[in-house]
Parts: structure tokens; sequence; C-alpha cells
């Protein structure tokens, strides 16, 4: 009995790290599950590379990915996965919080021993971004965040009129989903300062918050660039070739050009200002 037992515990080990084969299209990868914090986690990985992680929003799951993945997959190591109460990933009867799926990301990320890699984090998946940049940045390169808000009454609001009546959804999945929006804690601007980590933050020019609370943002990052999807909205429909461009991008060394700068530099250059 004893042999069964531990010949279950090194298959599910095993699994753990190594995972099962899984593929989209012709592309080949691997899947399996990490336990965290009373929760377990599921995850896929594809290409070899720069590693990256990639976060998903509310309500959605790797799967979601997959057609943006395929195209990835070519200049990176792709791992995505699915947030807690997500997807393949369980669901415990706890609250769902962003403290607990940060913590879960992070678990995931040591337990597969991922070191310097590159975030892109999607709506929720973005919060989880900003909250791992403060937290737990000495394993982060740099981050793509794009469709975040920090509060719940920066949204629009009329999608906060939405998420407030999530106890009428029937679904007890989604209504725990769109919970967790409805009862968001507050991200501290001072945190967000602290994020020491190169950041591209995207948005959609009709996203689900007003424009300028992403600039708000953009000014309390100390590396940042700013993007400004036209004519696009929160889901950022037919912008997977522009996602990744900017992704490739991100690769190169990190630029912050100064107008100011410029124009410093050139008044010298005519009036001999120093």
């Amino acid at each position: 009995m004893k042999k069964v037992i531990l010949a279950g515990f090194l298959i599910t080990s095993w699994l753990t790290t190594h995972g099962q084969e899984v593929q989209i299209g012709t592309l080949k990868g691997q899947s399996g599950y990490v336990d965290t914090n009373g929760a377990k986690i599921y995850y896929e990985r594809y290409g070899e590379g720069t590693p990256l992680l990639i976060l998903h929003g509310n309500s959605g799951s790797v799967k979601g990915r997959h057609r943006i993945i395929t195209d990835l997959a070519k200049t990176f190591s792709v791992v995505a996965m699915d947030s807690r109460c997500h997807g393949k990933s369980s669901c415990p009867e706890a609250d769902l919080t962003y403290e607990k799926m940060m913590q879960d990301v992070h678990m995931v990320l040591e337990k597969l021993d991922i070191k310097d890699v590159m975030i892109w984090g999607h709506s929720d998946g973005g919060i989880l971004g900003l909250m791992l940049g403060y937290s737990y940045p000495e394993r982060i390169n740099r981050m793509l965040i794009s469709g975040a808000n920090l509060i719940k009454s920066a949204l629009e609001p009329e999608l906060v009129a939405f998420i407030d009546r999530y106890d009428e959804i029937p679904d007890p999945t989604l209504k725990k989903q769109v919970e967790l929006m409805a009862t968001q804690s507050e991200i501290d601007i001072e945190d967000v300062e602290k994020i020491d980590i190169p950041v591209t933050l995207l948005v959609g020019d009709r996203d689900a918050m007003p424009l300028e609370h992403t600039i708000e943002i953009f000014h309390a990052l100390p590396k940042a660039n700013l993007a400004v999807f036209p004519a696009t909205t929160h889901f950022m429909e037919n912008r997977q070739g522009d996602i990744v461009d900017l992704l490739n991008e991100m690769q190169e060394p990190f630029k912050a050009p100064s107008t100011v700068e410029v124009a410093n530099y050139m008044a010298g250059q005519l009036f001999g200002d120093k």
C-alpha cells in the first residue's frame, strides 16, 4: 500500500514539473498543475526563447489565448496559466481575491523555476502584473500591462453598475468572478511608484476606464512607455498582431526618450545654452 501511495506521489510530482503533452494546431507544448495555497493552478508551456508569462482577464482562460500563443511561441518560451476559479484551475470555496491570485502566480513561477520573465497581463491579469511588480520584482524582467485599473470606481459608470449586480448571476463560478471585480481593493498609487521594472502600459481609446486613469498609472511608473490603440475596446479585438509586435519590441533595451531633453540639446547647439 505504501508503495502505491509513493508511486502516486512521484507521478503527481513529475506531472507538476514536466506536464503532459498539449497541442494547439501543429504547435506542441506541455501542460500541468501547480498546487498553491488551497488551489490547483493549470498552466501550459510552448516554444523556446525569452520566458513570457500570460495572465488572462476576468472570466478568461489559457484556451482564450491559444490563437495568439501560436504567434508568440515563435520567439518566446510562453507560459500561460488559468487563474483560480477560471478555466481548468480549481475554485476553492473561500472568497476570490486579487491577493490570492497574485500569490498563485508567484508560486507558479517559483515551482516551475521561471526567472527573468516578461509578463503580459490583461485586465485582471494586468492588475495581477502590477501587484507582482511591487511585491516580487526580482523574478520579472519587464511587463506589458493592458486594460488595468487600480480601483473599481475608475471604470466607466455603466460597467460599475453592471458588475455591482453580480449577486443576480445564476452561475456560481461566473458570479464569483464578477464579484471579484465588484469587491476590488484599491491599489495605492504609492505602490505603483515602487515598480522599478520597465513597463509598457497599453490601453484602447475606448477601454473600460477613461484614458485619464491609465495616464495616472503611466505617470506613477518610474520606467514606463504608453501605447494607445485607436478605435479599440477593452477586449482589444483584432489587435493580436499589434500585441505580438509590442512584446517583440519589448525584448530590446528599454528606452524613455524625452522631447524636453531633445529641445534642451537643440537650444544648447543653437544658443550656446548649458
